[in-house]
């Protein structure tokens, strides 16, 4: 979190859906029932930005959010326009982080001083969190930084066919077809790729399985990705 002006004695604060599945939300709301009555912190709900100290955004921002979210925060008042992350989706994109309807996190569109993790988080984290803006509570943990490096598996990387251009088609045909085709589009690829001695030996094998391919949506991937890979073959071999 980051340094907020020194004692933050309330906090009004506005809500917004960036495309959340809802379950953030609710819990938002349950913190602002009687039961948790989280005004008597000074933390207040209000109907427009224009009151707001705070931006409270639940869900990934999805692509058709990004303008009203930029909206809303710039009509805030522009001290100290604070912006807390509720939720995995808000905070990292959630399980949606690869769409092409996703752009991410919130922080991927708004600078965010608070991250509240949990899907959904509870009301009792959610508390926790508006304490740290008002420095009612101190933070209890420290922020700590994992990489998980993939290991290497032999594929039979040989000529054209690398792990980076291996990885480049997972990632495309995720976003494209999702997981239930991936694998088999990804294999036959692969395949294309191993036997291949030239770029254009490959673009004409993977125009020759889209012809093949029956399912007129697989045959528009198949076009699709051997343009891509093509464009990915040259740009390696111009660097």
């Amino acid at each position: 979190m980051r340094r907020l002006r020194p004692k933050l004695r309330s906090v009004w604060v506005f809500h917004v859906d960036a495309g959340a599945c809802n379950g953030c939300d609710i819990e938002v709301l349950d913190v602002l029932t009687p039961f948790y009555d989280v005004e008597r912190f000074g933390i207040k709900l209000v109907p427009t930005p224009r009151q707001a100290d705070a931006l409270l955004v639940t869900g990934s921002v999805n692509r058709q959010a990004v303008i009203g979210l930029k909206r809303v925060y710039e009509a805030m008042p522009p001290k100290p326009r604070i912006v807390v992350a509720i939720g995995s989706c808000a905070i990292a994109g959630g399980i949606f982080y690869d769409s092409l309807s996703v752009y991410g996190g919130v922080d991927k569109v708004l600078p965010v001083h608070l991250y509240i993790p949990g899907c959904p988080p509870r009301p009792e984290a959610i508390l926790f969190g508006l304490g740290q803006l008002l420095g009612i509570v101190n933070k209890k943990v420290r922020a700590e930084e994992y990489i998980v490096k993939e290991p290497i598996k032999d594929r039979g990387y040989r000529g054209l066919f690398t792990e980076r251009i291996y990885k480049d088609v997972r990632y495309f045909l995720t976003k494209y077809v999702g997981y239930y085709d991936r694998d088999e589009i990804l294999e036959n690829v692969c395949e294309v790729l191993r036997e291949s001695r030239s770029i254009e030996e490959v673009e004409h094998r993977l125009i020759a399985k889209a012809s093949s391919v029956r399912d007129p949506r697989l045959r528009e991937v198949y076009l699709v990705l051997s343009g891509f890979v093509v464009e990915q073959l040259r740009g390696r071999s111009r660097t």
